[in-house]
């Protein structure tokens, strides 16, 4: 795992903290990995939205377009 794959990991990590913290019924995940795409220019947005959807799962959180 590279550095930069530390750092997407991190962020998703946070993401996945706030979300659970306030317990949204549901998460648009494919917003937030545009979003996340600003930051992370050179990741495809589909590559980010898969590894949000991995984050959510195993910490029991629902997006809502997947």
């Amino acid at each position: 795992m590279t550095e930069d794959d530390r750092r997407l990991m991190t962020e998703i990590s946070a993401q996945a903290d706030i979300a659970y913290q306030s317990r949204p019924k549901r998460t648009n995940s494919m917003a937030l990995a545009k979003a996340l795409g600003t930051d992370f220019p050179h990741r495809k947005i589909e590559e980010i939205h898969r590894k949000i959807g991995i984050v959510w799962r195993l910490r029991g959180l629902l997006c809502c377009d997947q």
